[in-house]
C-alpha cells in the first residue's frame, strides 16, 4: 500500500508523526526531524513482516530522524509485534492518551540528561552501536537486564538487549560480548546472579542446536528402532522383525509361537538398524547440527558458556549518559588489566578467532622480591607492554599473565625469536626494578585443534 502520514499536535503539545504503511522516513524530504518528537503507527491489518519493516524505517537506532524518538503503536497490533515489543514504549488507542502521554513525558525528561553522538558513526562501528543501545535503555529506565534464552531469535540467546542480537552475525556477537565484557571491567555493569550454563556451536558460537541420533558406523540419522524380543523358551534374542510370521510372532531359532508377553518372551530393549548402511546396534551415536552454520560437531567439542543477569551501575548510567564512555569503550576493549576471572572468559571469546587462521599465546611469570605488591606488578607490565605489544594482561597473586594473537602460520624460527625477546625483557626488568626478579617464565600457546577449555585449563593449572 501507498504510504500515507500526519503530523498532529495533541493536546499535550506533542508532535506525533502518525504513519499508515511503509515510510522510509530519512528519505523523506519533507519530513524533517524538528517536525515530530514522537512516532505512532496505525494499525492498517498489516502483517508481522509489514509492522517489522516499518519499526526498521523508523528505528531509533538506524534512523537519523527518529534517533532514540519514542514509538506508540495502536493496541490491536500487539498481537503481531511479538519479540518486537522490546523496542516498543507503549500501546494507545488515541493520540491523547494519558498513559502514552506520561510515557512520553518521562522518557524526554531522561533524555535531557543524555548526551548523543554522531548517529552515522553507528553503521561503521559496532560498539557505538551497542553505546546506543545503553543511551535508549537509561532513557527509557531499563537499568538492568538478563541473558536469557529467547527461542524466537535467531541466536538462541540474548544478551545486553534483544534487539540488536536477532541480526549479529558471528564476528558482530564476539564484538557484543566484548563489549558487555568491557561494562563489567569499566564498572559500569556488574552481575547481579547466576542464570545458566549453555553449550553452544564451536564454530559459529551460536546456542540453536539440534541433537541428533546417528548410526555409529556412517553416522545418518536414518535409522529404524524396533523392540528386542527374548524368547525364554530357547533363550533366542533377536529383533521383534526377525519373529513376524504371517501375523503373528514364531522364534526363528525355535519355531515355537509366542503367545503371551512375560510368560513365552519378554522386550528387554530396542535396537536400531541403519537403514543406509545395514549397521545393527544397541547404542545410538550423538550428534549436534547447528542451525546457523549447519555444521556438525560431537557433543564433547561443544563450547561452554555462562549466562548472568547484570545491572548497570551508578557510574555506569553517568558515563553511559554522558558520551565519557564512548572513549572508554570504543577504543579496543581487549587491551589493557582485567580481573584473572575475566582474562580467562576473554581467553575464551579470543580462541573464537582460530576459525580465521590465528591462535592465541600466554606469556606469565612470576614477580619475586621484597615488598611486591600491585603497584609495582602493574608498573612491570606497563614496562613489558611499551617493548612488546599484548591484547590482554592479568595477574593472580604474584603471577603475570600477558595475551595476544598470532597467525598459526608462524614458523618455529620465528616463534623462537618471540620468546628470545620476551626472555631479553625479563633481564630489563630485573635490571630497572631493584630487589625485583621475574622468574617461572612459561610460553603457552593454544595447539592445534585444541579446545579452549582444554587450554583454559593448562593456563589456570600453572598458577601457584
Amino acid at each position: 500500500m501507498v504510504s500515507s502520514y500526519q503530523i498532529k499536535k495533541n493536546l499535550r503539545g506533542h508532535k506525533i508523526l502518525a504513519v499508515k504503511g511503509v515510510l522510509p522516513v530519512d528519505s523523506f524530504e519533507n519530513i524533517k526531524s524538528e517536525d515530530f518528537d514522537v512516532i505512532y503507527l496505525v494499525d492498517y491489518n498489516q502483517s508481522h513482516y509489514e509492522l517489522s519493516v516499518q519499526l526498521q524505517n523508523l528505528s531509533p537506532f538506524h534512523s537519523l530522524k527518529c534517533h532514540l524518538k519514542p514509538r506508540f503503536l495502536a493496541p490491536t497490533l500487539k498481537n503481531r509485534v511479538k519479540q518486537l515489543d522490546v523496542l516498543i514504549d507503549g500501546y494507545a488507542s488515541n493520540l491523547d492518551d494519558k498513559e502514552m502521554n506520561n510515557r512520553i513525558d518521562e522518557i524526554y525528561e531522561n533524555l535531557k540528561l543524555i548526551e548523543t553522538f554522531d548517529i552515522s558513526e553507528v553503521k561503521h562501528n559496532n560498539y557505538m552501536y551497542f553505546l546506543k543501545l545503553c543511551k535508549y535503555a537509561i532513557s527509557r529506565g531499563m537499568m538492568t537486564y538478563t541473558i536469557t534464552m529467547e527461542s524466537a531469535y535467531a541466536q538462541g540467546h540474548t544478551a545486553l538487549y534483544l534487539a540488536k542480537r536477532n541480526n549479529l552475525s558471528g564476528d558482530t556477537r564476539d564484538e557484543f560480548n566484548r563489549f558487555n565484557y568491557a561494562l563489567e571491567e569499566l564498572g559500569y555493569a556488574r552481575r547481579t546472579k547466576f542464570v545458566e550454563r549453555i553449550h553452544v556451536c564451536p564454530h559459529c558460537k551460536n546456542s540453536h542446536l539440534y541433537y541428533m541420533e546417528a548410526c555409529p558406523k556412517c553416522e545418518s540419522s536414518n535409522l529404524k528402532e524396533e523392540p528386542v524380543l527374548h524368547h525364554f523358551r530357547c533363550a533366542n534374542i533377536s529383533p521383534e522383525s526377525t519373529y513376524a510370521y504371517d501375523g503373528e510372532l514364531r522364534c526363528p531359532k525355535c519355531h515355537h509361537f509366542l503367545r503371551h508377553i512375560g510368560v513365552d518372551y519378554d522386550r528387554p530393549s530396542n535396537v536400531y538398524t541403519c537403514r543406509e548402511c545395514n549397521h545393527t546396534f544397541l547404542h545410538t551415536k550423538m550428534k549436534v547440527y547447528c542451525g546457523a552454520c549447519h555444521k556438525t560437531s560431537r557433543p564433547a567439542e561443544l563450547v561452554s558458556q555462562d549466562l548472568y543477569s547484570y545491572e548497570l551501575t551508578p557510574e555506569g548510567i553517568l558515563a553511559l549518559s554522558s558520551n565519557d564512555a564512548v572513549i572508554a569503550v570504543s577504543k579496543d576493549i581487549w587491551a589493557g588489566y582485567s580481573k584473572f576471572e575475566s582474562f580467562l572468559s576473554q581467553i575464551r571469546l579470543f580462541s573464537y578467532s582460530h576459525e580465521k587462521n590465528e591462535m592465541i599465546y600466554v606469556n606469565r611469570f612470576r614477580v619475586e622480591g621484597d615488598n611486591v605488591n600491585k603497584e609495582i606488578i602493574m608498573s612491570i607490565v606497563g614496562e613489558l607492554q611499551k617493548r612488546y605489544h599484548y591484547n590482554n594482561l592479568s595477574y593472580n597473586r604474584n603471577y603475570v599473565y600477558m595475551a595476544t594473537k598470532a597467525s598459526t602460520g608462524m614458523s618455529e624460527a620465528l616463534w623462537k625469536q618471540v620468546e628470545e625477546e620476551h626472555e631479553d625483557m625479563l633481564k630489563i626488568i630485573d635490571l630497572k626494578y631493584a630487589g625485583i626478579v621475574l622468574t617461572d617464565q612459561i610460553f603457552l600457546k593454544q595447539e592445534k585443534g585444541e579446545r579452549i577449555d582444554a587450554f583454559i585449563e593448562r593456563i589456570s593449572k600453572v598458577n601457584g
